[in-house]
């Protein structure tokens, strides 16, 4: 497995619970990136009579702001903060929704080892709801956890807490697979065991140098340690 560090391999004996986020992680974050770097630019621009700079500048500026609160996974608050339908925007471009490359083998040979498998994401029940629809992602995992159903972001402390104690998480033999750095150093400070970063979240961008952290170019690198 190519993995930075000094981790060669996942310990797949000592995990009995793995954590999986969804965008960028189990799904291309590409569909994301198209829908808040271009199409809500272009409406937005639209909508309120500005030049798509200008509209880009704002709305970058405010996602900076925003980034890695409860409101930058809301989709409600785009929509109130834009004044456009930003679910239909999001339903737009449902055709570009799909797996990373070999996440949803992935996700059925977790089950076939019998390992406990959550989605465990910042996105709203707007977000997976479409999701879940178009890939059914539901029936593939024993839960789906929101970071909305707390009202706290992976990014901070209490929302560990609160998912150990609610879902009765071993941190030593509990693996999370992420794709930003910040919510797997928050996990690891909880004391999650193993955790993994994702090289490649969005497929049609390069993959991220991660020095210093366990990441993994292709689930097939996993799937191998599984066989």
């Amino acid at each position: 497995m190519n993995v930075s560090g000094d981790h060669t391999s996942v310990p797949w004996d000592a995990i009995d619970t793995v954590l999986l986020d969804m965008d960028g992680t189990l799904l291309d974050l590409n569909y994301d990136n198209q829908i808040f770097a271009h199409r809500l630019p272009a409406a937005f621009a639209k909508h309120h009579e500005l030049t798509l700079e200008a509209a880009s500048q704002q709305l970058g500026d405010h996602m900076a702001k925003v980034s890695g609160t409860m409101d930058f996974y809301r989709l409600n608050y785009w929509r109130d903060l834009t004044g456009l339908d930003i679910l239909a925007l999001h339903e737009q471009a449902a055709n570009l929704i799909c797996f990373l490359p070999g996440a949803a083998e992935f996700l059925g040979r977790l089950s076939e080892h019998g390992k406990r498998t959550l989605i465990v994401t910042n996105a709203d029940r707007q977000s997976f709801a479409i999701k879940d629809r178009v890939l059914r992602l539901s029936p593939r995992v024993n839960q789906v956890v929101s970071s909305h159903d707390l009202g706290m972001p992976k990014e901070e402390n209490a929302f560990w807490v609160w998912l150990a104690g609610q879902y009765d998480l071993n941190p030593s033999t509990t693996l999370l697979v992420d794709d930003t750095a910040r919510v797997l150093r928050a996990a690891e400070t909880f004391g999650i065991a193993h955790t993994l970063a994702v090289a490649q979240p969005d497929q049609q961008r390069p993959p991220r140098d991660m020095p210093g952290r366990p990441s993994f170019g292709h689930y097939d690198q996993l799937i191998a340690e599984l066989a």
